[in-house]
């Protein structure tokens, strides 16, 4: 466990140079036979684009991103599986608990959008198919 990749990013000299390291270090454990976990902040708090900010997202083989989200005015945490190479993987978006018993993936965010931005807004409703007459009903004049 390396936490985190953004403390360790503060002891080398360039962006380059420490994506070289991140990749070293996964080369050998992977040579090892060892799957380490590795954590990175993002500074932004809330509807970042950005993914890590250091280059190394191309270097795992697995994210899964965890991030704050706002929902009726207060914060909620939302964990995704973002990549998970060589396997198909759930894209959807569900909640990240932790409490006294520790940490849980909760519920899908439903009837939700824009829950990356940070700021997720109700979905519109689903539209309802409109009833059609039968070309047999009274009063149509035919």
């Amino acid at each position: 466990m390396i936490d985190s990749l953004t403390s360790m990013s503060l002891g080398v000299a360039s962006q380059r140079r420490f994506r070289e390291l991140v990749y070293a270090l996964t080369k050998h454990f992977r040579a090892a036979g060892v799957t380490p976990l590795m954590t990175m902040e993002v500074a932004e708090l809330l509807g970042t684009a950005q993914l890590t900010g250091h280059g190394v997202s191309s270097i795992a083989d697995n994210l899964i991103v965890l991030r704050y989200v706002e929902v009726d005015g207060h914060l909620e945490r939302a964990v995704f599986v973002l990549k998970a190479r060589g396997t198909s993987h759930a894209a959807e978006l569900r909640r990240f608990l932790i409490d006294s018993r520790g940490a849980h993936v909760g519920a899908r965010f439903q009837d939700l959008r824009g829950v990356l931005t940070g700021i997720p807004q109700p979905a519109p409703a689903a539209r309802r198919p409109v009833a059609r007459r039968s070309s047999g009903t009274k009063g149509r004049g035919r």
